[in-house]
């Protein structure tokens, strides 16, 4: 173990250390666009955090999307330079048991946002370097540490291959990409996510068609918030005859009563853009709005509050299934796949497709990103906190802003 760790170990917070962030904005053009009834993303649009405590750093990342939380790469920034809360100062030398009650205990969304707007997105950086530096500091994997912060029910003890999603979007006919597949490879999917466009009336036979090609997955549609109710109940027995497990946020956000309808039609119900906290699923369980849930590490706030809200869900009684945002480029997808090689019984998992998306050499990562492809699983990281760090291959394509440097003994803003 290092001085650091046993520093970060074996003694309480002092109120006077320092924990200063610097954020790297990102907008690299992917390889290949991705495209879907909400967005046409032909590059990333992320911020890195490197959050720093004497000689140790740990990483994190915001994927910001206006039509999911209202934030932007701006917004992050300008929340960044509200740095970190001052009650960090009374953890950050914890014990590692205390330090990951100290992080738990924070409100980092409302810190970070303006008055009624939470920031999500600017958390999960936060809150996932912070969480990656405190394993770091302890020398710890970040699954010891989710279960020493409480997560044991909801987590696996040991990391182990994950049956990932394939996801297929716009930009593409789903039969036709997976009809070009090797038999094998198609055998080995688990799930597949067909992205929708606005016009309800074709999905059914798409939905027929895949489910003919990987009899064995399961299929769910994505519309994006892009369906009107009323067509939505004009297909549905189509759509309950073709098939589909759910359907994923099939209206505009938030339309708590339409959904409770189409769940009446019997159809399924996943929600996510209309999801990112306590309070829409408090909105979702009072309607009868869902069946499921989509939790990404960005749009919830960070690991520890997505793991918070897995259970809270669970408890309702609904499921849940691990997702991401197009174009994470590092600490993120690190997290989620922390997160999707423990978690138990996920209805599906994602992994995103930096492979199509980014080069692997350089890479931007190390460990790089990883994905076997043929037998559609997706490895656990291994190492301290979050099992990687951005390579200079990555930095170097970014623009660094670093907010003013604050002491985590400061007060609160």
């Amino acid at each position: 173990m290092s001085a650091d760790a046993a520093a970060l170990g074996g003694r309480r917070g002092s109120g006077t250390a320092k924990v200063a962030l610097t954020a790297y904005e990102a907008r690299i053009p992917m390889a290949r666009g991705f495209r879907h009834a909400g967005k046409n993303r032909a590059e990333t649009a992320s911020v890195l955090v490197a959050a720093e405590w004497g000689a140790v750093t740990g990483w994190g990342e915001a994927a910001p999307r206006e039509y999911v939380t209202g934030e932007s790469p701006d917004s992050v920034r300008a929340a960044l330079e509200r740095g970190v809360p001052a009650s960090v100062a009374d953890w950050i030398g914890a014990p590692l048991p205390d330090a990951l009650a100290g992080l738990l205990a924070l409100d980092l969304p409302t810190f970070l946002g303006e008055p009624g707007r939470p920031a999500p997105a600017a958390a999960a950086a936060v809150e996932t370097a912070l969480f990656d530096l405190v394993c770091r500091s302890a020398g710890v994997p970040g699954l010891r540490a989710l279960h020493t912060a409480g997560f044991g029910d909801l987590l696996a003890d040991r990391a182990a291959p994950v049956p990932v999603a394939t996801v297929l979007d716009l930009g593409r006919d789903p039969a036709e990409r997976l009809a070009a597949l090797p038999a094998a490879v198609r055998a080995a999917i688990p799930h597949v996510k067909l992205k929708a466009g606005p016009d309800v009336a074709p999905v059914a036979g798409q939905v027929a068609r895949v489910r003919d090609l990987v009899p064995d997955a399961t299929v769910s549609v994505d519309a994006n918030g892009s369906w009107d109710a009323g067509e939505v109940l004009a297909h549905a027995e189509r759509l309950r005859s073709a098939g589909p497990a759910w359907l994923e946020e099939p209206l505009a956000p938030r339309s708590w009563a339409d959904m409770a309808r189409l769940r009446g039609a019997g159809l399924r119900v996943m929600l996510d853009e209309s999801f990112s906290g306590a309070a829409d699923l408090a909105d979702c369980l009072t309607h009868g709005a869902a069946d499921l849930l989509n939790l990404r590490v960005s749009k919830c706030g960070g690991p520890l509050r997505l793991l918070t809200l897995a259970r809270a869900a669970r408890a309702a009684g609904l499921g849940v299934q691990l997702g991401v945002q197009v174009g994470e480029v590092g600490p993120l997808w690190a997290a989620g796949r922390l997160i999707g090689t423990a978690l138990r019984e996920p209805v599906a998992v994602e992994a995103g497709r930096q492979d199509e998306w980014f080069p692997a050499r350089p890479a931007f990562t190390a460990p790089g990103y990883q994905v076997d492809r043929a037998a559609s699983r997706a490895p656990a990281l291994t190492g301290p906190g979050i099992g990687l760090r951005p390579t200079w291959a990555l930095l170097e394509r970014c623009v660094p802003c670093r907010p003013p440097r604050q002491e985590a003994g400061q007060e609160d803003q």
